[in-house]
């Protein structure tokens, strides 16, 4: 099968560095906020009641921090389980759709990070936006994202997906994405998870091929 994964939040613990180091920048320009903030939104800037400016100087400073003291981590079992999928003979694309603005060069930033931790790939794309175009163009058979935006995106085109699951995710997108369903969509805890799912799908698609 030829496969797209999303990084953040998919491959990586992004939204929990988010939250940190939004609380960081949080005290260095709001240096007497004592209120409680608690991590339940996608977007951490939103949490803190962040102007659009601070938002973006946020993102600015947050990038650099990530990159220079290596914050970011990979989730528990996503290196060991999306190595397997390649050795097992499926075609990987990592598609994200961090862009340049923040991470300066995001195509190489991102190889270097999935390299640091051995997470092997067939390709690597970034600044990726419209995800359902991109796996249509490409052939790609199922993606796995957290963003219930780019999983309409891909169904919508008539892309299986995986959505990975993270508590944020009621609460990140708008009404009438938050109860979203579709036959092409299903939903994984964790990576062993996503594993069985893509199992299970393979093994459909190699029936299919033969009862063709």
């Amino acid at each position: 099968m030829k496969i797209a994964i999303d990084v953040d939040d998919c491959i990586s613990n992004t939204a929990e560095v988010d939250f940190a180091t939004c609380w960081k920048y949080n005290k260095i320009i709001n240096p007497n906020d004592n209120k409680e903030y608690v991590n339940d939104y996608h977007n951490a800037p939103t949490i803190f009641g962040f102007t659009k400016q601070q938002d973006d100087d946020f993102y600015i400073f947050q990038r650099k921090l990530c990159v220079e003291q290596d914050l970011i981590k990979p989730k528990i079992f996503s290196d060991k389980i999306i190595n397997k999928l390649l050795n097992n003979g499926h075609d990987i694309t990592i598609l994200t759709s961090r862009g340049d603005k923040y991470w300066g060069n995001a195509l190489q930033e991102t190889k270097k990070w999935l390299n640091k931790y051995g997470i092997k790939y067939t390709r690597c794309v970034a600044n990726s936006g419209n995800k359902g175009d991109y796996c249509l163009e490409n052939n790609i058979d199922l993606m796995i994202d957290d963003n219930l935006k780019y999983i309409k995106q891909c169904n919508d085109k008539g892309i299986k997906t995986i959505t990975f699951n993270n508590n944020y995710n009621p609460k990140y997108y708008p009404e009438e994405l938050r109860n979203y369903q579709s036959t092409l969509n299903q939903y994984a805890s964790c990576w062993i998870e996503v594993c069985e799912i893509v199992n299970k799908l393979s093994k459909e698609k190699l029936e299919d091929k033969e009862n063709d």
